[in-house]
């Protein structure tokens, strides 16, 4: 009988973000389809009993000192991702918690892997600096991007165990349980076009009227019926209500309120006919699902995936979007639906080969220690 693999993950997990949910979803996938029950996750995560019921997954809290300590001392490898941990444009403070479990983990010898990392910014010198030494001593690492090897390479990593790989959400197979919680959406006729937002900016950016204008333009160019799918709980979920109702619609966008699994999750977006996505998994999900998917950029990693995807010319930036062109961007998206799916799909199956690189390297990689 088989040594099972006992993995640590270290990531932004039971904090109420879809993306990152399916993150951890599609690791579980991964790792089940080659290894099966050899592999034993336990999850560093934010609120242990909801993600121990969402993934049927151990997990303990992650800002619990002891029970962390005693989960890598029993693990036999840390995976530290995947997702944007390694950055300091939300703190200087996340950055160095992911650290410290890292350093934690080395303390204890045990190997670490950079796990489909999404890099950066790192803007501070001491940000670059500390994930250089963080990176020069992990056994393998893996990235979702070029530019996350870019800017390692730039930081000064000159670890030979590099490689670009692809989000593990590609892992992802749609649940066919979802189609009743699209409830009425299933027999609207008109085209559905997911909608997922965010709010972003300074206080004095922040403004709903292009986006208003945007869901309007919807209607009114593309004769499509809205539906706002929120990705991180509650924030998207109140940003939506308040658009539904500072909003005038004739037909108003409809809220996909009800919180879901990332399979589900995934089965909606599939539902759709075209996706306008400011968060990251919305777009992932369209892609993996052969939607043709339009994106807000407020981040670079907005950018970095779409590229990826050979989806760069349907990029417009959240900041100073014409939301008429946006509209009729999508008009064409719909025109062109048949071709997209064709081509999505094909890119959806590279991608989630790619996704299982992350795994078998984990498997390749503990095996060697």
């Amino acid at each position: 009988m088989m040594k099972p693999c006992r993995f640590v993950l270290s990531g932004y997990y039971g904090c109420g973000n879809a993306g990152d949910e399916a993150v951890l979803a599609g690791i579980k996938a991964g790792f089940q389809r080659l290894a099966g029950d050899r592999v034993q996750l336990l999850v560093l995560s934010q609120n242990p009993q909801a993600t121990a019921a969402l993934h049927n997954l151990d997990a303990v809290h992650r800002m619990q000192l002891a029970p962390v300590k005693r989960a890598l001392q029993q693990s036999d490898m840390l995976l530290c991702g995947g997702g944007s941990l390694l950055q300091d444009a939300t703190s200087l403070r996340s950055l160095i918690y992911y650290l410290l479990v890292i350093a934690l983990a080395l303390r204890l010898r045990k190997p670490v892997m950079f796990f489909a990392q999404g890099l950066g910014p790192l803007h501070r010198g001491i940000s670059r600096r500390l994930v250089r030494a963080a990176a020069e001593r992990a056994a393998f690492i893996t990235v979702r991007d070029e530019e996350s090897a870019h800017l390692l390479r730039k930081i000064g990593v000159h670890h030979t165990s590099i490689e670009v790989t692809a989000d593990p959400a590609f892992c992802l197979i749609p649940d066919a349980s979802a189609k009743p919680l699209l409830g009425e959406l299933a027999a609207c006729k008109r085209p559905l076009v997911g909608v997922a937002l965010r709010p972003w900016g300074a206080a004095g950016e922040q403004t709903t009227r292009p986006y208003l204008q945007l869901l309007s333009a919807l209607e009114a160019v593309c004769a499509a019926q809205p539906i706002l799918i929120p990705m991180q709980q509650p924030q998207d979920v109140a940003f939506a209500r308040a658009l539904i109702h500072q909003g005038s619609f004739s037909q108003p966008p409809l809220l996909l309120e009800q919180a879901i699994s990332p399979h589900q999750l995934l089965s909606a977006i599939a539902h759709m006919q075209a996706t306008i996505a400011m968060r990251l998994h919305a777009l992932i999900f369209a892609v993996r699902a052969a939607v043709p998917p339009f994106a807000l950029r407020y981040d670079q990693k907005i950018e970095s995936q779409m590229r990826l995807f050979g989806l760069e010319q349907n990029i417009a930036h959240w900041h100073d979007f014409d939301p008429q062109d946006v509209a009729e961007k999508v008009k064409e998206l719909l025109d062109q639906r048949a071709a997209y799916q064709q081509r999505l799909s094909a890119v959806s199956q590279t991608m989630e080969e790619r996704a299982l690189q992350n795994m078998k390297i984990a498997l390749k990689v503990i095996s060697a220690c």
